[in-house]
Formats: structure tokens, sequence, C-alpha cells
């Protein structure tokens, strides 16, 4: 928005009433804002939005240049990440004013943290893999045994090894994860609908068969094929794996070029599993180490988009949905 010398004044005088204000936002961790309503102009923010801004100067800029709002009001892209959008109205001397609060969301952990996860999983899987090579060494000496029961005793503790080398297998996964993300993103964008058929595909045809894709973009999605398609791949076997009933659909609809939600029907996540759903060993199948989502959230946002749970219902079913960064212009 470009102020004439009327509004910049208008403005000025605005900011020299509202001074006061900075002290309800000065201490706060978040980013958050005071927003003139009349004319869509940030009047003050604190500094933790400016150290999340890459646009300078913040006071007297448009709020909507700045911070770009998704899903009904609920989220906002701003300084290249996602937040959680709190907004309550303020009057002071008469004048109704905005404070909106930019919010890490809780279910998603923060960088220090999943940095911090996936230290502790290289320290496991180090002392893990010894002993258990040396297990399986063992095993194969035995080999020889030719009684039957005691064959069936070693087939069972085989069968337990080889479990355990398979939950090692997905622990290395996810403390690997930047390796198998690449290291610049395509500049073509992806054809979203040939990467989920080709998903597809890799399923019985009882599970393809009630796998329903939807594509209302005319555009190809805005994101890097190979990423896309780890993203979407542990999407749909999360929606798979979680189905309720052999015959129940599984609904994937690709919104737009920056949406896709995968929806699934099955019983509703409870809420101490949604609050902490991104985080690894999270989850509410016995034998499930609960690292998908956590994998699929980190790939997402190395590339500044976020997986959502949108829907949480018995009647709606449960949705995913992944959401690109709004274009650079309007990123914060």
């Amino acid at each position: 928005m470009v102020m004439n010398s009327l509004t910049m004044t208008h403005y000025k005088m605005k900011d020299r009433s509202t001074s006061s204000l900075r002290t309800l936002i000065s201490d706060s961790t978040n980013p958050v804002f005071i927003v003139d309503t009349d004319m869509n102009l940030v009047v003050s923010a604190n500094n933790a939005a400016r150290l999340a801004s890459r646009s300078g100067d913040l006071e007297g800029a448009a709020f909507s240049s700045l911070v770009s709002i998704e899903q009904d009001g609920r989220l906002a892209f701003y300084g290249r990440k996602w937040f959680i959008l709190k907004k309550e109205e303020i009057n002071w001397n008469h004048e109704i004013f905005s404070k909106v609060t930019l919010k890490q969301h809780a279910s998603i952990p923060d960088e220090h943290t999943l940095f911090t996860i996936r230290n502790m999983i290289a320290v496991l899987v180090h002392r893990l893999r010894s002993p258990m090579t040396g297990m399986q060494g063992y095993l194969e000496m035995l080999g020889h045994i030719e009684e039957e029961k005691d064959q069936r005793k070693l087939s069972k503790v085989q069968q337990g090894l080889d479990y355990l080398f398979e939950i090692m297998d997905e622990l290395e996964l996810l403390h690997h994860a930047g390796v198998f993300i690449e290291d610049e993103a395509d500049t073509e964008r992806s054809n979203a609908e040939s990467v989920l058929r080709n998903i597809i595909f890799t399923f019985g045809s009882d599970v393809r068969n009630r796998i329903k894709i939807t594509n209302h973009s005319t555009g190809n999605f805005r994101f890097n094929e190979s990423e896309l398609k780890q993203i979407l791949t542990l999407l749909v076997d999360n929606a798979v794996e979680h189905t309720s009933g052999a015959g129940s659909p599984i609904e994937i609809d690709i919104h737009s070029s920056r949406k896709i939600s995968v929806t699934n029907a099955g019983a509703t996540i409870p809420g101490d599993i949604a609050d902490t759903l991104y985080f690894p060993f999270v989850t509410t199948k016995a034998n499930n180490l609960g690292i998908g989502l956590s994998l699929a959230q980190l790939i997402a946002n190395r590339r500044h988009a976020i997986i959502m749970l949108t829907e949480n219902s018995s009647e709606h079913g449960i949705e995913f949905t992944l959401l690109c960064a709004p274009a650079a212009e309007s990123a914060g």
C-alpha cells in the first residue's frame, strides 16, 4: 500500500497515540503485531516479528503484504515459516486495533527439538547395531542344528532379530532424513495426479479400488517431484494403515497447485496423540514406531511447506493436508 501525505499524517498521529500499546507485545517470544484495522497497516511489531522478517522496517507496512493467511484464518505464513494465527481486538483511545500473534504449532517439533531427537536416535542405533550383528552371526553358526524343535526355537529368535533390524532401519531413515532430501528444488513443477497414481499402483487391487483422486487444479503442483512423492507416499500409507474396514474409501483431493488433502475413514485421533502428532514415536499402533508423519513433516519443512491435521471426526474422517508456501511476493 502506498501512503499519500494525508494518509501518512493520519498514520503518524495514530503512531504517537498508540506508542503505549507496544508494551503489550514487547516481551512476547512469538511474533506479534498491532494492526490498524481501518487501513490494514502495522502500527507496531515486537522484536520476535522483526527477527523473523526478511522485509526490514515493519511499521507502516500493509499487514497483508507481510503475512499470508490460510485455512480460514487459522494458519499464517511469515518469514518462511508457518504459524497458528491468534487475533484479538483492542479498544484503545476509542479506536479499534488488532493484536495478531503468530504461535508455533504445538504438535510440530521445532528444529532444536528435532535435532536433539535425531542425535539420541544416532546414539541408540550405534549402540544396538554391534550386539545385534553379533547375535545374527551366532544364529548363522547354529544353523546346522537338525532337531526340528530346536530349529523352531531358532526360527523364533531369528524372527525377533529380524524385527529389531527393521526397527533399526526405520530409525536410520529418520536420523538420515536430510540425505533423502534434494539439495536444490527442481525448477519445474510436479504433476501431482501422476505422482499419486504411481504411488497407488504399488498397492494391491483391494486397496487401489477404494482410493479416489479428485483434481481441481489445472496447473502443476508447486513442489519438487521426488520429495512430493516421498511425502504423499507417507500420507497415503498412513491413510491405508489407519482406515477402518476393508471397504472404507480413501479420498485424495488436489485442491490447487499448493494444496493436497488425503482423507480416510477411521477412528478419530485422541487429543493427546493429536497434540504431539508429528513427534517421532507417537502412534496408536502397537507395532508402529510412528515416524512416518515426522519424516513427511521434515521433508515438507525443508521446502517451507506444512502438513496439517485438518479434519478429525467420525463424520468427516481423518484428513491430512499438505500446504505449500505462498508465492515469494507474499512470503513475508
